[in-house]
């Protein structure tokens, strides 16, 4: 029972680790920037199995012909995986790519420059430095940013942009100056402390062997394939691989056991992690999901090439899956290296590309022993025992997970689990699922229609006035199909829900300038999500919105969710007290709805209350009306004006208006609105208000 409540224990804090990590933005540019070289790492593998094949056949030229493109793709990966990160900064913060990404490759210059000043740039850089300039470059345009928003008003976002650009780039050449100046010997030495470092990596012995394998295997967590990122460790090994074997043939010396083919036929069967192992697991499970997978992820593994599969599954970013990923290749090799040392099997004779499939090349590179061929399958069979129970413990939580877990936040209803068999096993590969789902579906959003605003008038019920409008946003499709906002579940998902807010805001904004100015003392209510509230360029965005004046009276609100709940108390708090210092009301959304709502009324400053739906649905049962009547004191002690959603009935009219409530929103009043014909129903309040401005052309002329 024991064992049993440990193995669930670690599953389920395994799990909201990967929760972070998703939600993590420097993981979602590294993760953004590996899946770049996806299909150049592809094209890379079928390169040298076509030098293989040409070799085999006899076109020696060809063959080499075909070595020296895949050094090109090799050399090219880094400086891709630099630019994707800026372009996925950029987008992710509505940047200018063209800026990011020069500040990237700039910074990436710079940082080469000082490891060494005859280095060929583009040819001689590694997916650490790639990936570390391009997160550094684009952090720190992002703190002058901040600074400079700060130290003025800006009334031009590209001054900003621009200002920024230049202001970091002299910091990183400045600060890599003083580095390359004042700190050479420290440098040189700390540089000397990698390469010593790095040599522990190299498979001398038995030992480091272990470690090798943990080097090529445990960076995929992050999308990062480890002969990419000590690539000179490999060219070494391979180099010394060749020259012991030659040896060999000469007489002047023994077989090493260790060699890059050694690690290629025991630890990388269908590629890094033994992954021949886990798509056999997926093919034993017949209502696995991600049996399509296999259609492209399948026959590449013949080859040794698992990139589709590890994305696909995934292994990144999955901290379950990697456990079996590391540990088969590792089981592997021990068992191969003991294999070899007592020699079962015999040691290898000949150097056999990674691309050949594994029997061949197992067949080959033993010099024809079936006992080594007879490992390879055993080795296999083996990797399919350690693969199989967590594959299988993934698709339970497939199929569970609908009923037990919430999708966007990632948290169990089942607070503690207690049996091993019966509770879904977490949400490793549904939270990763999800996320990539969530992006598919923001990308079929975005291709099928369009966007558009909708409004919902609020009344104030002892006139029955229209006071104050709610903007809502809407998917109109191509064929004029209009969807309710269900699909902004996908954006709260991908952490892009600032990006609808700012597109709300600016564009209601400019609506009302353009067709309500004649209406005169209106509010405008838009919905802010607790991920705009933190993001830092919302306070720039609404001084930039506001700087041309709403027409005569307007009031802008902002409604902030309370059924989300909120990351940074401490920074919401102080963004919500700014925005009112520019005048704009705060409302609490779906008060009694969500999370913490005492903690909102007490901690955050507040002009409204919008009491949720639920409360008019309660008024039916014994009990609602007193309730909603406590609710409505609790409100007015913090002196904030009082909005009720959702009444549809007259007789939910009348115990809302007996319980004190002046501001009412619903479907007994007005639905949500297209722009025009809210533009209409203002234009004839406005006309019964003030009748005197209407006066006939008739009557002016007689007087």
């Amino acid at each position: 029972m024991i064992k049993v409540w440990l193995q669930n224990n670690l599953l389920h804090r395994l799990n909201n680790s990967q929760v972070k990590l998703l939600n993590n933005r420097y993981a979602h540019a590294i993760i953004a920037s590996t899946m770049a070289i996806v299909p150049l790492s592809i094209v890379r593998g079928l390169v040298i199995t076509a030098s293989v094949l040409c070799e085999t056949a006899g076109f020696n030229h060809a063959a080499q012909w075909f070595i020296q493109l895949q050094i090109g793709f090799l050399a090219l990966a880094p400086l891709v995986m630099n630019i994707y990160v800026a372009v996925h900064w950029a987008v992710r913060n509505r940047l200018s790519q063209i800026y990011c990404i020069a500040l990237s490759i700039s910074t990436l210059m710079i940082f080469r420059r000082i490891m060494d000043d005859n280095a060929q740039f583009f040819l001689d850089i590694s997916i650490p430095m790639a990936l570390a300039s391009g997160i550094i470059g684009n952090v720190l345009q992002e703190i002058v940013s901040k600074k400079l928003l700060k130290i003025r008003k800006w009334k031009d976002n590209n001054n900003v942009t621009i200002v920024s650009f230049f202001a970091t780039l002299m910091i990183i050449a400045l600060f890599s100056s003083i580095i390359k100046l004042a700190a050479e010997s420290g440098l040189h030495h700390a540089m000397n402390f990698f390469s010593q470092l790095s040599l522990y990596f190299y498979p001398t012995n038995f030992l480091n062997g272990i470690s090798y394998v943990l080097l090529r295997s445990v960076p995929w967590f992050f999308g990062l394939h480890g002969y990419y990122l000590f690539m000179d460790i490999d060219v070494a090994f391979t180099a010394a691989a060749k020259l012991n074997i030659n040896d060999w043939y000469s007489g002047r010396g023994a077989l090493n056991i260790l060699s890059p083919v050694f690690y290629d036929m025991w630890c990388n069967s269908g590629g890094t992690g033994n992954t021949l192992s886990l798509v056999i697991c997926i093919l034993m499970q017949k209502n696995s999901p991600h049996r399509r997978l296999l259609t492209i992820a399948g026959p590449m593994a013949l080859f040794n090439i698992n990139e589709p599969l590890i994305f696909g599954f995934p292994i990144v970013l999955n901290p379950v899956m990697i456990i079996p990923f590391v540990l088969t290749p590792l089981v592997s090799y021990i068992v191969a290296y003991g294999a070899t040392y007592f020699s079962f099997i015999p040691r290898i004779t000949a150097i056999v590309s990674w691309s050949t499939p594994g029997p061949l090349k197992v067949w080959l590179a033993s010099g024809e022993s079936s006992a080594a061929v007879l490992l390879y399958l055993a080795l296999v069979a083996l990797g399919v025992v350690i693969y199989y129970p967590f594959v299988k413990s993934t698709l339970k939580q497939k199929s569970a997970v609908n009923n037990d877990m919430d999708l966007l936040t990632g948290e169990m209803k089942i607070i503690q689990p207690t049996d091993f068999e019966m509770v879904p096993n977490y949400s490793h590969i549904v939270e990763e699922n999800s996320y990539i789902e969530a992006q598919r579906q923001i990308e079929k959003l975005q291709s099928s229609g369009q966007f558009i605003l909708y409004f919902q008038p609020q009344l104030r019920l002892s006139d029955k006035k229209i006071v104050a409008l709610e903007v809502l946003i809407r998917h109109q499709s191509d064929s004029g199909k209009i969807t309710p906002p269900t699909f902004l579940k996908y954006y709260e998902r991908t952490g892009l829900m600032p990006e609808v807010d700012f597109w709300v805001m600016e564009n209601a904004l400019d609506y009302v300038r353009e067709n309500m100015s004649e209406t005169e003392s209106m509010t405008l209510s838009i919905n802010i999500s607790p991920q705009t509230l933190v993001d830092y360029r919302l306070l720039h965005i609404v001084n930039t919105v506001l700087a041309k004046p709403l027409p005569a009276g307007w009031n802008l609100e902002f409604e902030i969710t309370e059924s989300q709940k909120v990351q940074e108390p401490v920074r919401v708090a102080e963004v919500m007290g700014k925005l009112r210092s520019l005048g704009i009301k705060i409302a609490l959304d779906d008060f009694g709805s969500g999370y913490s709502t005492l903690h909102y009324l007490t901690r955050y400053p507040l002009d409204k209350i919008k009491l949720d739906r639920s409360m008019v649905l309660g008024l039916s049962k014994p009990d609602g009306f007193n309730f909603l009547l406590q609710a409505v004191k609790l409100c007015m002690v913090i002196q904030c004006e009082i909005l009720i959603e959702g009444v549809e009935t007259e007789q939910e009219l009348e115990l809302v208006q007996k319980a004190g409530i002046e501001l009412c929103q619903g479907f007994l009043f007005y639905r949500p609105l297209p722009g025009t014909t809210a533009c209409e129903l203002l234009n004839e309040q406005q006309k019964q208000a003030m009748p005197e401005r209407h006066i006939p052309r008739e009557v002016e002329a007689i007087a």
